[in-house]
């Protein structure tokens, strides 16, 4: 049996087309990386704009500045310390009543470079984030909270996700009772303090996680003549006729094919994780999730985040592999195969949902559209099924877990019931 495994992967391996696209998505992927560490950017105090490690590290020192445990006075002290340093020199009334790039202009007008620099520190942004309106700039949104509104920080947090269920997806879908006490009960799990600091790698990945698509891609390449081809080439007639045809080599396929698919992603995995965690540093694994998105109501931590969302990538790996085996097993043309899983991976991420709601949870479950950060883990994206709710990375697991299930018995049976011409 090993050595049929064996034979089986060496013989997926070493077709042309497996070949190219294998070797070329790893070195796609390390260019990407690479280009993605040299092309980063931000600015310092002074207006300097800097790339590379040194806007890294320079965005690693920005985090630092405010890192911690965000307790509720610590909230109020920073909200009420910062709105004293803006509103001394512009005032508070007035820029309510200006339009954004006029508060911005006027920023740099009252102020110094190195002064407006740290006055638009992300911590400022993310901390007035339960009442910030779309297109504000920070000094507007400071100059509408209140000290008591200040002091209740944590249940301003816990009310954005009440907002996002209240406003349903911009109306797109109407929550039920159950999916509201389920978020809400999610809320309510995360822990407080949340832990402020700096999470770049952890952030990164996530960030680039989208990428795996195209190792998915490649698995699908080589997998898609595992049966198909047998059937093309003719070789069906001699592989079925043989003693061991029909039950020990289609059991050595589908374990090659899970084999390969497996250490495949891990390889492209690694170089994700590891290029982010090499450049961008490790730092800020046990922080709160809600120091990259504080609207978000899962109890995770950023390392934690970025696993799940490798680990959701991984599922949906396998989920397609077993679905190229299945449609491998039934159709004569490899090329059919491949079209199906091109469908599948990449074109269903340039479908738009139309304000549908259904649609859009179809459309959610595909690598694409599942691989932003903002859709598992802010969208509130959830899926009533009777008196039951999944949120998207359960049904996620779920939907790829079932597709396993079915496809490889069913690429297993139909080889083995292949009547040869």
């Amino acid at each position: 049996m090993a050595r049929l495994i064996l034979f089986e992967i060496k013989k997926m391996l070493t077709r042309r087309t497996a070949l190219a696209a294998n070797v070329g998505v790893v070195v796609f992927l390390v260019a990407i990386m690479a280009l993605n560490v040299a092309q980063a950017k931000t600015t310092d105090a002074s207006g300097a704009i800097l790339s590379g490690t040194d806007a890294i590290a320079q965005s690693r020192q920005e985090a630092d500045a405010h890192a911690g445990a965000i307790t509720p006075e610590r909230a109020a002290a920073d909200i009420a310390a910062y709105q004293e340093r803006l509103f001394s020199r512009i005032d508070r009334d007035e820029v309510t009543q200006m339009t954004g790039s006029a508060v911005y202009d006027l920023m740099f007008q009252s102020f110094s470079d190195e002064e407006v620099y740290e006055l638009y520190n992300p911590y400022w942004s993310w901390l007035l984030r339960p009442w910030r309106v779309s297109g504000e700039e920070p000094a507007q949104t400071a100059a509408r909270v209140t000290p008591e509104m200040a002091a209740e920080w944590y249940g301003a947090v816990s009310e954005l996700t009440q907002y996002a269920l209240d406003d349903g997806q911009a109306g797109m879908w109407e929550y039920s009772q159950a999916e509201r006490a389920y978020w809400t009960e999610m809320r309510a799990g995360v822990s407080e303090p949340i832990e402020y600091g700096y999470v770049g790698g952890w952030e990164n990945i996530i960030s680039c996680a989208a990428f795996l698509v195209f190792s998915i891609l490649a698995v699908c390449v080589t997998l898609a003549p595992t049966f198909s081809f047998e059937y093309q080439s003719g070789a069906d007639a001699v592989v079925l006729a043989t003693r061991r045809g029909r039950s020990t080599l289609v059991a050595a396929k589908v374990v090659a094919a899970l084999a390969y698919a497996t250490a495949y992603f891990l390889l492209c995995a690694v170089i994700i994780v590891g290029f982010s965690l090499v450049f961008y540093g490790a730092d800020g694994f046990g922080l709160s999730m809600q120091s990259m998105a504080l609207s978000s109501p899962y109890p995770l931590s950023a390392g934690q985040a970025a696993l799940v969302l490798v680990g959701l990538m991984y599922v949906a790996c396998l989920g397609f592999a077993c679905l190229t085996l299945g449609v491998s097993s039934r159709a004569r043309s490899t090329l059919a195969v491949f079209l199906t899983d091109v469908v599948l991976v990449l074109l269903t991420g340039l479908v738009p949902s139309g304000g549908i709601g259904l649609l859009e949870r179809a459309l959610a479950l595909f690598p694409l559209n599942f691989a932003n950060f903002s859709v598992p883990f802010s969208a509130l994206e959830s899926y009533p099924l009777g008196p039951v709710v999944l949120d998207l990375i359960g049904m996620v697991v779920a939907v790829y877990a079932l597709l396993s299930l079915v496809m490889t018995p069913l690429a297993a049976l139909s080889f083995r019931r292949h009547q040869v011409a």
